[in-house]
């Protein structure tokens, strides 16, 4: 089947997406390597498809791509003849944005003076580029005025091109083709091998799309009667699917369990976008939609491993759906804690969002997800506990499943409404070898022990000269040509958070010298003493503003 073909059955919804596939992710350059590929007569892979009159939910491709638009799905109530893609995606959904769409607002360019062989037969041969109407018309100019400068007097990186837009290739015929050529041999003054190489490049385009087969196809129950008993069912396609993507690295765990959801849950497919989308507003803690079904596994009593096999049963399902509402509803209590009583809004802080896992699974199970007064110093000492020694960011599924399994999951079973801060301590200092929040705990994440110090909570900022950066008191160089180790060069209490704008005008300045300019209240949050700013008064900085560090912890707690 041509390209053409394949395509026509695009825009007449005749090849649809199935909800169990992801959103569209490649970019511009990926997309102008495949239509160099098909040019060169490459082979570019293989589309899996499945014919199926089943009432299945389904997408359109993308016409017109712009990142962050939610797909709309539809159901198949007609029982019309569908062919859905299992395998190819990407590919299709870059050659129909190329041909007849766009992305980000840009068309597909082709520079039709391009086509010459390259000692580097990895480099593209033909050139293709997204642009705008403006820029289009623009290097299209910048040829013509070049060209008319004598030739030492055109810039030194010129060559000729000149770009047509592949939708307007792609629809012309022989006598079409000609003219175009006709024109920029005179309006560029060709000489005969450019306008060879032109003739063959615009007949090379259209063979390529029209005639070529560099795209294969495989067909699943092609041509049999809608009745048929030899037709794949639902689940046979899911485990097709999932096979192919388990086989090959398009799709991570967390793809192909959404993917598995949509296929059995079907108001998933929107329902978790939506929520992430909801969630994530005003805030960096950047929930996704793989720890929303993370936190799912959680509630349901699944553990927080992905595991494929709990969707092949329909009981976890119903179970997933059945505990959805209740699962959102903690995760908005478990961000309202963590901004509210902890003063975080980024999730980097503590060492990534798998660590709010067991604080979802604990207001899932709590009387209108709510904490009691006199549980907040527990689940804030917890949380931070967590977050300092980063003991969930390692081995994070087997570690949360266990804390939940044997430190929450009795209490939730007796409606206790305890957090189990002990027993999250004894887990840390099982698993990290860290106990209490001394200097040795501290070191493991400098960020964390900083903003509990300064203040700073992670929120978002609009200017980018005032994003926080965590630099040096005293300048490293300075200290190792001083003869200090590591250790003591790197130390949490020679760091601090500063605005990068005032980050990058700092350098290797004397720290007496540059914090001069630093306003006294700045310097008292940060825990800094002025008359301790002093090179040979080091050890003694270090050790004075460790306790302080230390304290000012223990005081928030």
């Amino acid at each position: 089947m041509s390209v053409l073909n394949l395509l026509n059955q695009i825009r007449n919804d005749e090849i649809v997406l199935p909800a169990i596939q992801r959103d569209f992710v490649w970019e511009e350059i990926k997309i102008a390597r495949l239509l160099d590929s098909i040019l060169r007569d490459y082979p570019v892979g293989i589309a899996l498809l499945w014919e199926t009159y089943n009432p299945i939910q389904y997408r359109s491709f993308i016409k017109d791509y712009r990142p962050g638009t939610r797909a709309s799905f539809t159901d198949n109530p007609q029982g019309k003849r569908l062919r859905l893609v299992l395998d190819g995606q990407q590919r299709l959904q870059s050659l129909f944005i190329a041909l007849f769409g766009s992305f980000e607002g840009k068309t597909l360019c082709f520079d039709v003076l391009s086509g010459n062989d390259q000692d580097d037969v990895s480099e593209p041969k033909y050139i293709f580029e997204f642009f705008d109407s403006k820029t289009l018309a623009h290097w299209n100019e910048y040829t013509k005025d070049q060209l008319a400068k004598p030739v030492d007097k055109r810039d030194k990186t010129f060559y000729l091109w000149y770009y047509s837009k592949v939708s307007e290739l792609f629809g012309m015929n022989a006598n079409s083709r000609e003219r175009l050529v006709a024109k920029l041999g005179a309006d560029l003054a060709l000489d005969a091998n450019d306008v060879t190489r032109l003739r063959v490049n615009l007949a090379t385009f259209d063979s390529a799309f029209t005639k070529g087969q560099s795209l294969k196809l495989t067909i699943i129950d092609e041509d049999l009667a809608p009745e048929s008993e030899e037709r794949k069912t639902e689940a046979d396609v899911l485990e097709i699917f999932v096979r192919i993507n388990r086989e090959g690295t398009p799709l991570n765990r967390s793809d192909l369990i959404f993917s598995m959801l949509k296929l059995n849950w079907k108001e998933s497919a929107e329902a978790l976008p939506d929520f992430v989308h909801r969630i994530n507003k005003g805030n960096s803690l950047s929930i996704e939609t793989d720890f929303v079904i993370r936190c799912l596994f959680a509630v349901s009593d699944l553990g927080a491993r992905f595991n494929l096999d709990h969707l092949r049963n329909k009981k976890n399902v119903e179970k997933l759906r059945a505990n959805f509402e209740g699962c959102c509803n903690a995760i908005k209590a478990t961000v309202d804690f963590v901004i509210t009583h902890c003063a975080i809004q980024n999730s980097v802080l503590v060492g990534g969002r798998q660590v709010f896992v067991p604080f979802v699974y604990y207001f899932f199970h709590t009387k209108n997800h709510r904490i009691p007064l006199s549980e907040i110093p527990s689940a804030r000492r917890s949380l931070y506990l967590l977050g300092l020694s980063r003991a969930l960011s390692r081995y994070g599924d087997s570690r949360i499943g266990q804390v939940i399994r044997d430190s929450f999951q009795p209490l939730a079973a007796d409606h206790d409404e305890h957090f189990p801060a002990d027993w999250v301590a004894e887990w840390v200092e099982y698993w990290e070898g860290a106990k209490d929040f001394v200097p040795e705990l501290l070191q493991r994440n400098h960020a964390l022990t900083l903003h509990l110090v300064q203040g700073i909570t992670g929120a978002k900022v609009q200017y980018e000269g005032n994003l926080p950066e965590i630099d040096h008191i005293f300048p490293r160089a300075t200290l190792r040509d001083k003869g200090f180790g590591e250790p003591e060069v790197n130390h949490f209490a020679n760091f601090w958070i500063l605005a990068r704008e005032k980050n990058r005008n700092k350098s290797d300045t004397p720290p007496a010298k540059y914090f001069a300019d630093v306003p006294k209240n700045e310097l008292q949050r940060a825990l800094i003493d002025p008359a301790m700013l002093d090179f040979r008064k080091y050890r003694s900085f270090l050790a004075q503003r460790s306790d302080s560090i230390v304290a000012k912890i223990h005081e928030k707690l």
